[in-house]
């Protein structure tokens, strides 16, 4: 008798098994339909929702980014070179914008380099950096970048920050240098 329950319980557990590897369960489901939407669309999102409201959004900025070509150490005459990496996200999941100005600036407020010659275009949640390399001292430790970009919609600004990094020496150092808004394009203003 305990052979034959153990045979029906055996049996179960296994037409049980047997089923549910046939059957995808719901979140396989799901997946599989997301990743459908997903390569259907160039969006990142498949649409805008329209119930919630835009706050804090922009349709253009100048944003000053400080960074560093070098920093002191012990004293003024050592210096400790640093690879700076700009990077320009968009925080926006619907709207793109576009990039007008990279500009890099020296110490001495002097123009280094131009970035974009035209513009560029980064879609929702893309971003795109723009590196100083270790050996490239022309900015100096008051180097900075002026970036600024528009939109033709009101878009939640992107995020501009700077990753300064060196690991010469035996030691390794890293900070980030965060944007700051210095001028706000008014909705409804020409690009300037």
């Amino acid at each position: 008798m305990q052979r034959i329950v153990l045979i029906i319980v055996l049996g179960i557990v296994w037409w049980g098994c047997a089923l549910e590897q046939e059957a995808p369960s719901a979140t396989e489901q799901s997946a599989d339909s997301v990743i459908e939407q997903k390569s259907s669309s160039d969006d990142v999102l498949p649409q805008e929702p329209t119930e919630f409201e835009r706050k804090n959004s922009s349709v253009g900025q100048l944003i000053y980014v400080p960074v560093y070509s070098h920093i002191y150490q012990q004293n003024r005459q050592k210096t400790f070179n640093l690879t700076t990496t700009l990077s320009i996200r968009n925080a926006d999941p619907y709207r793109a914008f576009t990039i007008t100005e990279v500009a890099y600036y020296d110490s001495k407020g002097d123009l280094v380099q131009q970035y974009v010659d035209s513009t560029e275009q980064i879609r929702p949640l893309a971003s795109t950096s723009y590196v100083i390399e270790e050996t490239d001292l022309r900015g100096g430790v008051g180097a900075n970048f002026l970036v600024r970009w528009h939109s033709q919609n009101p878009i939640y600004p992107p995020v501009v920050e700077a990753v300064n990094i060196s690991t010469s020496q035996q030691q390794g150092i890293s900070f980030l240098s965060v944007g700051r808004v210095l001028q706000e394009r008014s909705i409804g203003k020409s690009n300037n």
